[in-house]
């Protein structure tokens, strides 16, 4: 695959963003006959108002000449683990977790109710959400290395450690001191996670989330030949 490059950041439930940041994709390719790569940085649900149609789309969509990859944020994290009897589903509701399960199609009253009882809220939740996107949650990676120079994670990487010494804790969720510090390993780090009022572009990485859940701004980062520039 010697196409383009093109990368968008944390969708937090807002599918028309996404659909408009693809055909964004699609009209910059025109015509081309090679095959992109299409990296995906994670934070598919909360907050927006439709995080299963977003995850919905993932799985069944498919783009003409791109391979997709879909990295996992520690939203899809936590959602996971409320999935898999592993947290506490009344903490995930105020990370946007009621406005996932609305979109999973619970009522706030519902939702109010069983928040009384975790298990009786986790069972709920298990039954709502379709084992298909279960599954989807459960095989994302959290992190992509393609060409030598460019990594691809949802939140950063600890500075100054290999990367067969970072966990995934760091890869989906730190902020500093890597947001200040960088990787400090000779590569350019692109993620999203942090919210940027515009694309941070520096030596050693590319900052993308534009909070589109709250902006209805969804970046797309395209690299072509090593060069970074948005679309």
């Amino acid at each position: 695959m010697g196409g383009n490059i093109y990368v968008i950041p944390d969708i937090h439930g807002c599918l028309h963003a996404l659909h408009e940041a693809e055909g964004r994709i699609a009209a910059d390719r025109d015509d081309a006959q090679d095959t992109a790569i299409i990296v995906y940085l994670g934070d598919y649900v909360d907050r927006g108002p439709d995080s299963a149609g977003v995850i919905e789309h993932l799985i069944e969509g498919s783009i003409a000449k791109a391979h997709r990859i879909m990295l996992c944020g520690n939203h899809d994290q936590i959602f996971h683990a409320v999935l898999c009897a592993q947290a506490d589903p009344r903490g995930w509701l105020s990370l946007g977790g009621r406005e996932t399960l609305r979109s999973y199609g619970m009522y706030d009253a519902d939702i109010h109710r069983l928040s009384a009882s975790p298990r009786k809220l986790a069972e709920a939740v298990r039954s709502h959400v379709p084992d298909s996107h279960k599954l989807f949650l459960k095989l994302l990676p959290v992190a992509a290395r393609i060409g030598p120079r460019h990594i691809f994670v949802h939140a950063g990487l600890y500075p100054g450690r290999p990367l067969d010494r970072q966990t995934d804790e760091h890869m989906m969720w730190i902020r500093e001191p890597f947001l200040t510090d960088g990787p400090q390993m000779p590569m350019v780090v692109v993620h999203g996670h942090t919210i940027v009022r515009e694309p941070e572009f520096r030596e050693d990485r590319i900052g993308l989330d534009t909070g589109a859940f709250r902006s209805g701004r969804l970046t797309v980062l395209r690299i072509a030949k090593g060069v970074a520039s948005l679309i």
